[in-house]
């Protein structure tokens, strides 16, 4: 029998070194309205290409699936299709795509849309209960990293985003940006990063996003409790909206090396339909870049300064200690995973709320021997980057000055970064006290528009 259960449980999934399995479950959300271009190409180009892909990890087992995508054209330069499958040995499957930056005719408004389902037959969750009242609560910023759950989880999930570039700053003739560059460096574009003046400089973006996702669970244990019992199936459900809005003044979305970054979002669960339960978060989330020159080495550094913070105001707690009105860590305080505290699980730390900070260098050698070799040439890599990067961060029950200074935890790291087919694959490493992780995903951390 499946029953309804409080949000609280049901989203915290953990991929336990999920090498691939970020980039191709998440779609391909090119940086805004974006169209690269190499030196001599034209703005029509269509690109196409596909990856048949091979990848283990401790919850999947061995992985066996392909991608492909499409983008550009006449019609619509700045838009692209992408789409991914993969099965794995313990049975478990995912099937995942992506519509981004279609433009309604001559206007300013662009649609994205992304649907995925998955079927994973050993996936752990990090519950946002008291399993035992003597220690801290699962994924409370001191609870064990042992206190989780396993089970066989389905999910589904639908997103519809409608985004409206406001006429002004680099955008106000125009609300596509064209980018020229030259082996993957930027020659020219749209001003961006050398004064901060939304209406003269840089790119502002308005938008709506709908959002559904159900998940289940089946055949669960607590791994901190011996000789648990199996528990029947549950199920959540969570749908709204998302409102953000985003002054990006970098000289280069995909690859910035100046200029900074501003992102406010408002995201609500309204309780309707099926809802499991309402819910609202709040989100600010700042970005500082700085061009370091280049060297006999290196053919650019760059520094990339991050802030983020989260905060739920609909966060009831009981006296019982139950909790209420919680979001799901996907679009809610939580920290872990392929862009912010990359040394743990995705959702290892969820709370009321949240604060995080990085600092990454990024330098791009002068020597680039992948262009030409074979099969990799097929990708067209411009270049690749050794990235190494240090995160701190923490949740809370209270959103409060400590949240900002105490008890933080820290990783650090280093990442490679390629650009292929004009667009940034990276793949980090990440060390903390708890261990470490390895991830794979498209675009720079920090530069994903509405993220």
């Amino acid at each position: 029998m499946k029953k309804n259960i409080r949000l609280s449980g049901l989203f915290k999934k953990s991929l336990l070194s999920s090498l691939l399995i970020a980039s191709i479950a998440v779609p391909v959300q090119l940086s805004a309205q974006v169209v690269a271009l190499d030196r001599g190409k034209d703005i029509g180009e269509k690109r196409t290409g596909w990856l048949p892909y091979l990848f283990a990890s401790e919850s999947l087992g061995t992985a066996i699936g392909a991608g492909a995508f499409t983008a550009g054209g006449k019609l619509q330069p700045q838009s692209s299709l992408f789409g991914t499958a993969f099965v794995t040995s313990n049975e478990s499957a995912l099937v995942s795509g992506a519509w981004s930056n279609h433009r309604f005719g001559k206007s300013r408004f662009f649609f994205d849309g992304w649907a995925l389902a998955d079927h994973f037959t050993d996936q752990r969750f990090y519950l946002g209960q008291n399993v035992d009242p003597g220690k801290p609560r699962s994924g409370s910023n001191d609870s064990d990293p042992e206190n989780y759950v396993t089970g066989i989880s389905n999910e589904v999930t639908l997103n519809a985003t409608l985004k409206y570039r406001l006429p002004i700053g680099s955008l106000k003739d125009d609300p596509i940006s064209v980018y020229h560059l030259y082996q993957g460096l930027l020659e020219s574009g749209p001003k961006g990063g050398d004064t901060w003046n939304p209406m003269t400089s840089g790119q502002t973006t308005l938008a709506a996003k709908f959002f559904y996702t159900y998940r289940d669970l089946d055949e669960f244990v607590f791994n901190e409790l011996e000789n648990a019992p199996v528990e029947e199936e549950v199920f959540a459900k969570t749908n709204g909206l998302e409102f953000w809005l985003e002054y990006d003044n970098t000289d280069f979305p995909r690859n910035p090396t100046r200029g900074s970054r501003q992102l406010l979002k408002v995201t609500s669960d309204f309780g309707w339909g099926q809802s499991s339960e309402s819910w609202t978060n709040l989100e600010a989330d700042f970005t500082k870049h700085f061009y370091l020159g280049k060297s006999k080495w290196f053919r650019q550094k760059s520094l990339a300064l991050n802030f983020w913070t989260s905060n739920t105001p609909s966060w009831e707690v009981a006296a019982d200690g139950e909790i209420s009105h919680q979001p799901p860590p996907n679009y809610g305080s939580s920290l872990g995973g392929y862009d912010r505290m990359r040394a743990y699980p995705t959702g290892r730390f969820h709370d009321k709320s949240a604060v995080y900070y990085s600092a990454e260098l990024r330098f791009i050698p002068q020597t680039q021997p992948l262009r030409d070799l074979p099969i990799l040439n097929y990708f067209e890599i411009d270049w690749w980057q050794l990235v190494p990067f240090v995160e701190a961060g923490r949740v809370s029950d209270e959103y409060n000055g400590d949240l900002f200074f105490k008890d933080l935890k820290v990783d650090a790291g280093i990442g490679l970064r390629l650009m292929a087919f004009r667009t940034v694959v990276r793949l980090d490493w990440a060390v903390s006290e708890e261990g470490n992780s390895v991830w794979a995903m498209i675009s720079q951390p920090f530069s994903r528009q509405g993220n």
